[in-house]
């Protein structure tokens, strides 16, 4: 009776040759783009593409939908896992801003009630009142500008928000934006990275010919789309 034993031991052994050659295994696979453009795929996946390995070289090419990239199977799952952290819709934020004024009248204004108790652990103003709320929307990379009435005590204010960057995390999140508060006779300028649900204390200035102190804050909120 014949016997194959010999003859798995020469498969095993050229595996193990194989192996210990050194040389990478390379597949092919392509993975569809929903929401990156091109452009800033390549900038994401191209870190893991090894185009000048020798005699066994990475290739990455795209259509305006795909991304098709030889690589080894570890680099290609890495792609897959960074695809599928970044190729999601963009989040839209809103962005809620009230203006705030702190004199010497210790009345409580109910409509800042909960940021109230933050203001008292920052500054050491008598009270605190809401001169003007602006809401404004966006998404990353992009720039809002809202100008809020100044009502009958002066000249309206101008927010100009400049997000940056947007990102999820779960059920939350966080956005990184620069903001600037104007009005004639002065400013404040704040770069930032706030939390989703989160009332964040801009800073505070003296702005306009009243004397008063302008104290601004932002909440960030994800808008369901």
């Amino acid at each position: 009776m014949r016997r194959s034993y010999p003859v798995f031991a020469a498969l095993v052994t050229g595996v193990m040759l194989a192996a210990c050659s050194g040389e990478p295994t390379l597949d092919t696979r392509t993975f569809p783009l929903q929401y990156l453009e091109p452009s800033t795929a390549r900038g994401l996946i191209e870190p893991y593409v090894y185009g000048d390995r020798p005699d066994h070289p990475g290739m990455l090419s795209f259509t305006s939908s795909t991304m098709t990239v030889r690589e080894t199977p570890d680099n290609l799952d890495r792609i897959a896992r960074v695809l599928a952290e970044y190729d999601v819709p963009t989040p839209l934020v809103r962005l809620v801003f009230q203006i705030i004024e702190a004199d010497g009248d210790a009345t409580a204004d109910p409509r800042i009630a909960e940021v109230e108790t933050e203001l008292r652990k920052l500054f050491r103003y008598e009270g605190y009142r809401l001169v003007a709320e602006a809401v404004v929307s966006g998404t990353a990379q992009s720039q809002v500008q809202q100008k809020v009435g100044g009502g009958a005590r002066g000249d309206p204010y101008s927010i100009i928000v400049e997000i940056a960057e947007v990102r999820t995390i779960g059920d939350s999140g966080f956005v990184s934006m620069h903001v600037e508060l104007l009005r004639r006779g002065g400013g404040l300028s704040a770069r930032i990275n706030a939390r989703i649900g989160q009332t964040v204390v801009l800073g505070n200035a003296q702005l306009g010919m009243e004397g008063g102190t302008t104290i601004l804050t932002v909440r960030p909120e994800f808008i369901t789309q």
